[in-house]
């Protein structure tokens, strides 16, 4: 067959191609813009709970240097460092900031606290649990040593 010479069927399956990647490259990319989002939501939310640890770490220390003990969350909440106005130890972060913080379990809405202090107040213990999030049960845990951690179920990964 001469170089210039087009196959018979070559104008069809150009047509077939064209038209198959037209259909597939948009729901590809929607398929992955939402799969991003929702990484996005996740990213978001996880963000805020090792925020708010570390809010609750810098409002212990300030506690515990002014009262010689950590406090529970309903000293923390009574001296006025997390109230239904928000927080004075969020940062830069005006999420945490505006924050409505409650009496608890679910001292905000979605993340329930655990703040366990020791009978002679020189230790702590800190679970932040998400609420939204009943098959991982996602959660950031701290104590007196100020390091914060996250962990999930084992059923799924981190």
């Amino acid at each position: 067959m001469p170089a210039s010479t087009v196959h018979p069927h070559y104008p069809r399956l150009l047509s077939i191609l064209l038209l198959s990647m037209a259909i597939l490259t948009p729901a590809a990319f929607a398929q992955r813009q939402a799969t991003t989002s929702t990484v996005s939501r996740d990213d978001e939310r996880r963000t805020f709970a090792v925020s708010l640890a570390r809010a609750i770490n810098a409002a212990e220390v300030n506690f515990k240097k002014n009262h010689d003990g950590y406090a529970t969350w309903d000293n923390l909440q009574s001296n006025g460092d997390f109230s239904s106005n928000g927080t004075k130890w969020a940062g830069d972060s005006t999420t945490l900031t505006h924050a409505l913080y409650g009496p608890g379990p679910e001292v905000v809405p979605g993340w329930k606290l655990r703040l366990i202090v020791s009978a002679d107040g020189r230790h702590y213990d800190l679970l932040l649990e998400d609420v939204n999030d009943p098959k991982c049960l996602f959660a950031v845990f701290s104590d007196e040593r100020g390091q914060i951690r996250h962990g999930n179920s084992i059923s799924c990964a981190l």
